[in-house]
C-alpha cells in the first residue's frame, strides 16, 4: 500500500463518526474472518481498537488520546471486542508452523503471550472502557475469561481478574472531573444501578459469570472450598440455582478424584508392564548365555574325545611313503628274484611282521578300552541315576550271596536241576542205546 493510499483512508475514515467506523470496520473484519483471512481481519479491526486512530489536534491540544470503540453504544462494542477475542482464538489455534505461515512468527508468538500471560484483560479494560474495570460489558468479559481458559495454562491471572470485576460490577463511577468533561455532561458507560441485575438480561449474564467463575476457573485452581463458599454466598443465585451449583461442584470433584485414581492406576500398570519386559529380558539374556556355555562345553568335550584314539598316525604322509617305497622295493626285489623258490623266504618275511601285529593288536585292545571308559564315564554322566540303582544291585546281591543260608539254597538248587539234567540225560544214553 502506498503513502497516498494510506493518507487517502486515514483521511476517509476520521471524517467518519465512531459508530459508522466500527459498523464499517466489523463488517469488512467479519467477512474477512469467515474467508479465515486471519491477518487482514486483525489488521481491519485495529483502527477501532487501537488509540493511535485519534485526531492529531486531541494530542497538541493536550487531551488525552480516545480510541473509537470506547465511545460507540454498547451494541457495536460487544460486536467488536468479541470478534476480537473469537479472532485471537483463532489465530492461537493455528499453531507455531501454520501461525507463522499466517501471520508471521514475531506476530504469532505476541499474540499467544498476550493471552496465555492475561495481558488481553488490560487491553480491552484500557483501551475500550478506560481503565474502569466494572464498566466492561459482562459479555466481553465471559468472552475473555472463556479465551483464558481455553488457552492460558495457569488461570491466576483469570481468577484475580474475574474477582476483581464481579466485586466491582455495576458499581458508580464517582471522578466528578470525568462527568464534567464528557459531552453534555453525560456517562460514556452505562452505570447499572443494582449490581448489573437489574433487567433480566443483566442477571442472565450475571448467572453466567458466577458459572464460569465458581465451576470452570476456581476448579482449575483447586479452589474448590472457596467456590462453594461464594456459591453459598452469593446473592445473586436463588436456592434452586445454589443446589444445581453445588452438585456439580461435587461431580467435578469426584470426576477429577476418579480421573487421578485411573492416572495412578494407569501409571501403575505402564510401571508393572515396564518392570515385567525388563525381567523377561533379564531371563532371555540368562538363557541365552546358558545355551552359549552349554554350547561351548560341548565344543570342548567333543575337541577332548576326538584327540587320538590310536588309529592316526602324527605323521600320515610320512607313512604313507614309506609304505609306498617298501612296496616298491619288496615288489623289485620279487621281481628280480626266482618265484620258485618262495617257502622258505615268505617264512623268513613272515617272522619280523609278528612284533608289528602284536603292537597293533595290543593299541587296538588298549583303544578299545579307552573308548569304554569314557563312553561309560559319558553315560555315568548323563544318567547317573542309572549307575547308582546297577551299583545298589550288584551291592545288594553280594549282601545276599554273602547270608549261609541263601548260598545254601542257592546250592541246592543247583543241585536237583543238575540231578534233572544228568537223568534227563542218561535216558537219552539208554534210549538210544536200545
Amino acid at each position: 500500500m502506498t503513502d497516498d493510499a494510506s493518507s487517502y483512508m486515514s483521511a476517509s475514515t476520521s471524517s467518519l463518526t465512531p459508530s459508522k467506523l466500527c459498523s464499517k470496520t466489523y463488517k469488512k473484519a467479519s467477512q474477512l474472518f469467515l474467508t479465515r483471512r486471519l491477518q487482514e481481519a486483525l489488521v481491519a479491526l485495529e483502527p477501532v481498537i487501537s488509540t493511535k486512530s485519534g485526531n492529531d489536534d486531541q494530542e497538541v491540544n493536550g487531551t488525552e488520546l480516545v480510541s473509537p470503540i470506547a465511545t460507540v453504544p454498547a451494541t457495536w462494542r460487544i460486536k467488536v471486542w468479541n470478534l476480537y477475542i473469537t479472532l485471537l482464538s483463532a489465530i492461537i489455534d493455528l499453531g507455531p508452523e501454520e501461525g507463522k505461515i499466517t501471520i508471521g512468527q514475531k506476530e504469532w508468538k505476541t499474540i499467544s503471550t498476550q493471552v496465555r500471560d492475561g495481558g488481553i484483560w488490560e487491553k480491552v479494560v484500557q483501551t475500550g472502557y478506560q481503565g474502569r474495570e466494572g464498566s466492561v460489558d459482562a459479555e466481553v468479559v465471559y468472552n475473555i475469561g472463556t479465551l483464558l481458559l481455553n488457552h492460558s495454562p495457569s488461570q491466576t491471572v483469570n481468577q484475580q481478574r474475574l474477582e476483581t470485576y464481579l466485586s466491582s460490577y455495576g458499581q458508580p463511577n464517582l471522578d466528578i472531573e470525568e462527568h464534567l468533561n464528557s459531552p453534555n455532561g453525560s456517562q460514556r458507560h452505562h452505570v447499572r444501578p443494582n449490581g448489573g441485575t437489574d433487567t433480566p438480561k443483566d442477571l442472565a449474564a450475571r448467572v453466567r459469570l458466577i458459572e464460569l467463575f465458581t465451576l470452570h476457573v476456581l476448579p482449575r485452581n483447586e479452589e474448590w472450598e472457596y467456590a462453594r463458599e461464594f456459591v453459598n454466598l452469593s446473592e445473586v443465585l436463588d436456592e434452586e440455582r445454589k443446589d444445581a451449583f453445588l452438585q456439580t461442584l461435587d461431580g467435578l470433584k469426584e470426576e477429577k478424584e476418579q480421573g487421578k485414581l485411573r492416572a495412578a492406576a494407569l501409571q501403575r500398570e505402564k510401571d508393572a508392564e515396564l518392570e515385567r519386559q525388563i525381567q523377561e529380558a533379564e531371563r532371555q539374556k540368562a538363557e541365552t548365555a546358558e545355551i552359549d556355555q552349554a554350547a561351548q562345553q560341548k565344543g570342548h568335550k567333543r575337541s577332548g574325545g576326538e584327540v587320538d584314539y590310536g588309529i592316526e598316525n602324527p605323521h600320515p604322509n610320512g607313512n604313507i611313503k614309506g609304505k609306498k617305497s617298501a612296496e616298491k622295493a619288496g615288489s623289485s626285489k620279487a621281481g628280480s628274484s626266482s618265484r620258485a623258490a618262495v617257502s622258505p623266504s615268505s617264512k623268513n618275511l613272515k617272522k619280523p611282521e609278528k612284533p608289528e601285529t602284536r603292537a597293533r593288536q595290543s593299541l587296538a585292545l588298549a583303544t578299545v578300552l579307552r573308548n569304554l571308559v569314557q563312553n561309560l564315564g559319558k553315560s555315568i554322566s548323563n544318567n547317573p541315576l542309572s549307575f547308582v540303582r546297577s551299583l545298589l544291585f550288584l551291592l545288594g546281591l553280594l549282601f545276599a550271596l554273602n547270608r549261609p543260608n541263601v548260598r545254601e539254597r542257592i546250592r541246592r538248587i543247583a543241585g536237583s536241576g543238575w540231578q534233572k539234567i544228568r537223568g534227563t540225560v542218561g535216558m537219552g544214553v539208554k534210549v538210544s542205546y536200545i
